[in-house]
């Protein structure tokens, strides 16, 4: 599926790049998993995981900026999956399909298949690299590279690597 974490104390998301179609069966690259949505002057870090259509309607909903009312549920068929994780000068949320914002009072979070083990490579003292690098060599449905984006908004890519 895929591999998201944020470090809010360093104020960064990274994710890597992999992305499939054919119910899973075919590995493509993508783009970036993480979109940056700039509100009221503050950037925020927006990271998707799971089905892209239901990830379009939350991201809508988000950049119209109206979090009082959220749009409903956003649908998922049974199988898929769909996880949020926001980041933003205030910290880190999470949204549920309700596309409910839940504050979260820890320095990392982590969504997708990989995210469990780059968050217990974090927990171990390793920095983002090492992190992401062990989710990617460890979860097959991660890949192709990865993105650091950082809430100044600057942005670094690292190519994949031969494990």
């Amino acid at each position: 599926m895929t591999t998201i974490f944020v470090d809010q104390k360093m104020g960064y998301m990274a994710a890597d790049r992999m992305a499939t179609a054919n119910d899973g069966e075919i590995a493509m690259e993508c783009v970036t998993k993480i979109e940056q949505i700039e509100i009221g002057g503050d950037l925020y870090l927006v990271g998707l995981s799971g089905l892209e259509s239901s990830g379009q309607i939350f991201l809508d909903w988000f950049e119209d900026g109206e979090w009082d009312d959220p749009p409903g549920p956003v649908e998922v068929e049974e199988g898929d999956e769909f996880s949020v994780v926001v980041l933003s000068p205030n910290g880190i949320e999470v949204a549920d399909r309700y596309c409910r914002l839940t504050p979260i009072k820890h320095r990392w979070y982590a969504i997708g298949s990989g995210g469990i083990f780059a968050w217990a490579i974090l927990e171990a003292g390793c920095g983002r690299q090492k992190a992401m690098e062990t989710a990617i060599k460890m979860d097959p449905n991660s890949g192709f590279g990865y993105d650091i984006i950082f809430l100044d908004g600057t942005h670094e890519e690292v190519e994949a690597v031969d494990s």
